[in-house]
């Protein structure tokens, strides 16, 4: 999964990974069962605040986007 961040863009930074997500999704890019990178590895790929990517995982859980499995990816 590659996922582009633009901080010029005045779009905050967890809402874009929630949305780079979403596409993934929609596209086909992601598919159910797939894992998600951990919140560690995708800050650092990122190379974002690891609380961020927290956030925009907690949101898309809230959402049923994503079904976290703690441990298991």
């Amino acid at each position: 999964m590659i996922l582009k961040i633009d901080s010029k863009s005045g779009v905050p930074i967890y809402l874009q990974i929630m949305n780079g997500i979403k596409d993934s999704v929609v596209f086909g890019a992601l598919m159910p069962g797939d894992r998600l990178p951990s919140v560690r590895e995708l800050a650092i790929q990122l190379r974002v605040n690891p609380n961020t990517v927290a956030k925009a995982y907690r949101e898309l859980k809230h959402e049923g986007i994503i079904d976290p499995q703690w441990g298991g990816g």
